[in-house]
């Protein structure tokens, strides 16, 4: 028994010898499971070329169980996780061998740990459990020979949250609550959730989710209708997540990555730059391996044409060498978090197209792989050059004469960045507004060339009137819309507009006609080219008549005199709905239809079915209709007598 112990001891000795860790050096780690399938693949995960998909380097295509609720331990470089149903603790090397570390000490049972990362520290593995009531926030302590585990609940029940990942600088616990779609803030001591982040509708489930050496948080899974495939960004701040590229499907996965490391970053001010001038290289280095590192150096060397003059801001301090287009900073201590140190660089004045390069960080730890090359952030390549592009210095969009609008001006801007300008008022800026007619030198000069501008500024003829300023009419009647104008230019156009009233026959013309419904201003607006624009207005006020007469008595014995019942006016923007016409008991004895105002041929003769009705007194009803959409209801008596 004592020999089977020592030889199964043994064995496993030779399973934990056999694990090689991994080398921190900023990677993406992922966990695919295939659908039907009880083992998961580790991949690295590797932007294209194009930088528009997702490439999975595969460390091991099937370890040989699901792996889920991982995370990268900075202290021994190996990736730990968790087989999320039988609750199995796993711990995987850079050779993709996974070995089996046995169910936690007071693991909670018959919960599902999906989500997880390695704390910065690396003490514990910290997992979300879902698939109970009472869902948990497990730490599982590394450092314990028997990984004994503390919980505490999750404060917020109505989420779901399938994987998180911490901050490398803050500690802060980011997840992705599949329940409601958006992006959450986990404290892993008090189980609070912070669910203040929008909702994504389109984001379905993010089951990787890992951060960056500069603490930028991505993640993978299903982005819109299809499958988990999706590599995305996460602003930390908003909340919004943005897809970036597409990977390869899954109906599972998991992610965790190594920002534990030494990292660095080369851009550019400006990315287009022009001969003669100065550019400013910034190299942004992380450290988010927790301490702070010495003996840290930086080298670049720049592209001929491209010379070094000078290092603007160093936070990291070292010995400096310098020549023209050749700078090493060595023996540099790099504190915990980022920084950046800044080089002023000169373009020669026979520098043309494109400029790329990278610089390189070296004298890093073993295990953080010795040595990085810059990045270029503005891209998702990994590890790519840093791009300027210095073109020609070609001043000819500045004019040297330019006209105006009557009391306007023109705001020339001759920005390009690296020249300096010098105004004949010596005003040193790049734009300025020239507002009174008249002539303006200015100077553009780069560090080898200076050229000079006479600029002249007219006040351009140009004049709008619209020929009257208020016209008063009756409702119905219709306006004469006139105006006269003086441009030079034949690319003048007209817009007459209104509020509050109906647009005229011909709204593009100078000269046109309208019928006015309501008091209100006509604007006539003129484009005259060269960005002036004028205006002139017509007041137009509307007087609405609504009074009528209708007699209030008819004989009916047909002498063609006082014969027939109608209404009478004078208002020509009206339109008679109805008419109709009761007896003292309420029967109708007329119903006539639409009518106009002193058309006798519509009014009540007195017949009622063609028989002349017995004097009395009757009333009549009509309604009217004007232009303007008014509707009035009148109403009166009529005495019929024989």
């Amino acid at each position: 028994m004592r020999s089977l112990l020592t030889i199964f001891t043994f064995f496993c000795t030779s399973i934990l010898m056999a694990q090689k860790p991994f080398v921190c050096q900023g990677q993406y780690f992922l966990s695919l499971t295939k659908n039907g399938s009880n083992s998961s693949g580790l991949y690295e995960v590797k932007i294209s070329q194009n930088g528009q998909n997702i490439n999975l380097v595969p460390i091991q295509n099937s370890i040989g169980l699901v792996l889920n609720g991982m995370g990268y331990r900075i202290t021994d470089n190996f990736i730990y996780g968790m087989d999320p149903i039988r609750g199995r603790l796993r711990r995987i090397g850079s050779d993709g061998i996974a070995f089996d570390l046995g169910v936690p000490k007071d693991l909670p049972q018959g919960a599902l740990y999906y989500a997880g990362d390695v704390t910065p520290d690396g003490r514990y593995l910290l997992l979300v459990s879902t698939g109970t009531n009472t869902p948990q926030i497990v730490k599982v302590d590394l450092d314990d020979p028997n990984f004994q585990c503390t919980s505490i609940p999750l404060r917020d029940r109505l989420v779901s949250i399938v994987d998180v990942a911490f901050d490398p600088f803050t500690g802060v616990l980011y997840g992705n609550d599949i329940y409601n779609k958006r992006l959450v803030i986990v404290d892993p001591v008090t189980g609070n959730v912070n669910i203040d982040f929008p909702i994504q509708p389109l984001v379905d489930q993010l089951g990787a989710l890992f951060s960056d050496s500069f603490g930028n948080l991505y993640g993978y899974g299903s982005v819109g209708i299809g499958s988990q495939d999706k590599f995305v960004s996460i602003n930390k701040k908003t909340g919004v997540i943005t897809p970036l590229a597409e990977g390869p499907p899954s109906v599972g996965q998991d992610g965790c990555s190594c920002p534990y490391t030494l990292e660095l970053q080369k851009t550019v001010t400006p990315q287009i730059a022009y001969p003669c001038t100065e550019v400013i290289y910034s190299f942004i280095v992380s450290n988010g391996s927790g301490i702070a590192r010495g003996g840290i150096a930086l080298s670049d060397t720049m592209p001929k044409g491209l010379k070094i003059k000078s290092v603007i801001k160093n936070p990291f301090g070292g010995k400096l060498t310098l020549s023209d287009n050749f700078i090493k900073i060595e023996d540099m201590n790099v504190t915990v978090g980022i920084d950046t140190i800044k080089v002023l660089v000169e373009v020669a004045p026979d520098a043309l197209g494109l400029y790329r390069n990278q610089a390189l960080l070296t004298g890093l730890p073993l295990s953080l792989g010795s040595y990085t090359y810059s990045d270029n952030p503005a891209t998702l390549i990994e590890k790519d050059s840093t791009d300027l592009l210095i073109k020609p210095l070609d001043l000819t969009f500045i004019k040297e004469e330019y006209q105006t609008c009557p009391g306007g001006g023109v705001l020339l801007d001759a920005t390009l960045h690296g020249l300096k300008y010098l105004w004949s008022d010596g005003d040193t800026s790049s734009k300025k507004w020239l507002t009174s007619p008249g002539t303006y030198h200015l100077k553009v000069s780069s560090l080898c060339e200076k050229k000079e501008f006479t600029i002249q500024l007219y006040d351009d003829q140009i004049a709008l009137n619209i020929t009257k300023d208020v016209v008063t009419i009756e409702l119905g009647d219709e306006i004469d819309l006139n105006a006269t104008y003086l441009n030079s230019s034949e690319k003048t156009s007209f817009l007459w507009s209104s509020e509050k009233n109906p647009e005229p026959k011909c709204p593009n013309c100078v000269n046109t006609s309208v019928i006015p419904h309501n008091d209100g201003y006509y604007i006539l607006t003129m484009d005259a080219g060269k960005d002036c624009i004028l205006k002139d207005s017509l007041l137009v006020r509307v007087l609405k008549d609504r009074s009528y007469f209708a007699a209030n008595i008819i004989s009916v014995n047909g002498d063609g005199n006082n014969d027939r019942f109608f209404l009478n006016g004078k208002n020509k923007a009206v339109r008679g709905l109805y008419l109709r016409i009761y007896d003292r008991w309420g029967n109708l004895v007329f119903n006539g239809g639409e009518f106009s105002f002193n058309d006798e041929s519509y009014g009540w003769d007195g017949l009622k079915n063609g028989v002349p009705v017995n004097n009395g007194v009757f009333v009549w009803q009509a309604a009217l209709e004007y232009l303007d959409g008014f509707i009035q209801i009148i109403t009166g008596d009529i005495t019929v007598i024989k």
